[in-house]
């Protein structure tokens, strides 16, 4: 497959962070870059696989009606997680030390 140059242009502190994370990976800040396009790419395409309509104007449908909606979206969103809801709680919390790890130097 050939491939194609694209220029990227980004300020000193995100060049050394891009730096250090492809060293901390043992990989090229190219194929690093190229990763992280393709997760986005990919996150996106997600995205536009899952579509959920709300309305514009939902004065314009009665309260019961859009009550059954998000009940719809509701169901639709546990049935794609296995009936399993989000942990808010755990997200933050993993979030939180991912990025802990991350500026103090262990990621």
């Amino acid at each position: 497959m050939e491939r194609q140059r694209i220029q990227v242009y980004a300020d000193p502190e995100m060049k050394r962070r891009i730096e250090l994370a492809a060293a901390k990976h043992n990989v090229a800040v190219t194929e690093y870059c190229l990763d992280a396009i393709r997760q986005r790419l990919a996150d996106d395409e997600m995205l536009d696989a899952t579509e959920v309509t709300i309305a514009i104007n939902p004065t314009q449908e009665s309260p019961a009606s859009l009550l059954a909606d998000l009940r719809l979206v509701r169901e639709t969103i546990l049935a794609d997680r296995e009936g399993q809801f989000v942990d808010v709680d755990a997200a933050l919390d993993q979030t939180r030390d991912e990025r802990i790890d991350e500026l103090i130097g262990l990621r």
